[in-house]
């Protein structure tokens, strides 16, 4: 059509491939295809880390697990490598937002939990949004015990331009749903360090060379373990918060970068924490939808006591393909999150209690204190 194109980019997941295609074909700066497919699968990631741990001195140091099985049918979990040890993390290989992963302590659960999982989310319609048009294989790998944690990193031209850590906290069980977040890390600066230099190195050693990237890892107590890479910027909280904290908008560096500028990030620090809780829509819907507590939370916010981000509406709740399947709630996205600032973390842990018990997010089945135990 004759029309100069600036720059291509996506913050969905499921797109980036596609994304990668148009930046080759029109010699754009981003993605490179294969390190979109690569990063795309979970399996793949850790295997391609694998196998070039020889290349790269930061790659063998162990940050990534050395047996990721990529499990296409359920006749799969009985073939796994003699050495493969349990417990072990099993969770949808190319899908976003962690849905239906879960820890397997042998053989037998791993292979009823895939059933039932793969069975559940079978189809992009059976739950929107996550990649299931991409099919529902599932990864397995080693569980770490330890501290999750996600490294935004800003790279361009091979080049770490700027990154930034956010703690998560502890996960619901069984189906390991995101909780809480905490931002700046908790962690002592050397771990930080470790941190940073590993998803710096876990980008450049599967090909993402120019782009924002965000990059999961467990902390434990011999270093960070990668669990994923997501090949395009943060989601949830993280764009909000560090613009909030730190002045710097995560998108239009993306933006930028696509475009082949630079960006040039003055250097940032804060003395403010930023804490908060996600909100799930069985428990927490009536935030939006009863005139009570949606009165209660738009004072609290006028009154500047908490900070709301909404992500999803709730005028449209998720259906599913049979009536059968309505026990997937259980591997539900939350639809927002309430935090508090301040600078001193307990203190902020107690207006975060406080706020969460007001709205009445802390409940028997959604006990914040748990999730917030470790920031």
């Amino acid at each position: 059509m004759g029309v100069k194109i600036d720059g291509c980019l996506s913050f969905i997941d499921m797109l980036t491939p596609l994304v990668a295609l148009i930046c080759e074909s029109l010699e754009l700066r981003g993605l490179s295809y294969k390190s979109a497919i690569i990063a795309n699968s979970k399996s793949q990631t850790q295997n391609v880390l694998s196998m070039n741990k020889n290349e790269n001195d930061a790659l063998n140091t162990g940050v990534f697990s050395s047996q990721a099985v990529h499990l296409k049918s359920d006749s799969d979990c009985e073939m796994l490598p003699e050495s493969f040890k349990f417990p072990a993390i099993l969770k949808l290989d190319n899908c976003a937002g962690g849905v239906g992963a879960c820890m397997v302590k042998s053989k037998e659960e791993m292979k009823k939990q895939f059933q039932q999982i793969t069975r559940s989310l079978c189809s992009d319609s059976a739950y929107p949004g996550i990649g299931l048009s991409r099919g529902n294989s599932m990864t397995t790998f080693e569980f770490h015990s330890g501290t999750e944690h996600n490294v935004d990193v800003i790279l361009y031209d091979k080049t770490l331009v700027w990154a930034s850590i956010t703690d998560s906290g502890v996960v619901r069980q069984p189906y390991y749903i995101g909780t809480a977040k905490r931002l700046p890390s908790f962690l002592p600066d050397e771990s930080r360090k470790k941190l940073i230099d590993a998803a710096f190195k876990c980008c450049l050693g599967i090909g993402l060379t120019d782009g924002t990237f965000n990059v999961e890892f467990i902390m434990t107590a011999n270093g960070p373990k990668l669990v994923e890479i997501n090949p395009r910027m943060c989601g949830y909280v993280f764009r909000e918060w560090i613009m909030k904290l730190y002045g710097l908008d995560m998108m239009l560096y993306t933006m930028m970068i696509s475009c082949g500028i630079k960006p040039e990030i003055p250097n940032s620090s804060t003395d403010t924490i930023q804490m908060g809780v996600m909100v799930i829509p069985s428990l927490h819907g009536k935030l939006l939808t009863d005139d009570y507590y949606k009165n209660k939370l738009s004072e609290m916010i006028d009154r500047c006591k908490v900070f709301f981000l909404q992500f999803e509406s709730l005028e449209h709740p998720p259906t599913y393909e049979e009536p059968s399947l309505g026990h997937l709630a259980t591997f539900e996205e939350p639809f927002g999150n309430v935090s508090v600032s301040g600078t001193n973390p307990v203190e902020v842990k107690r207006k975060l209690m406080d706020i969460c018990r007001a709205l009445d997010i802390d409940q028997n089945d959604y006990q914040v204190d748990t999730f917030i135990r470790n920031f």
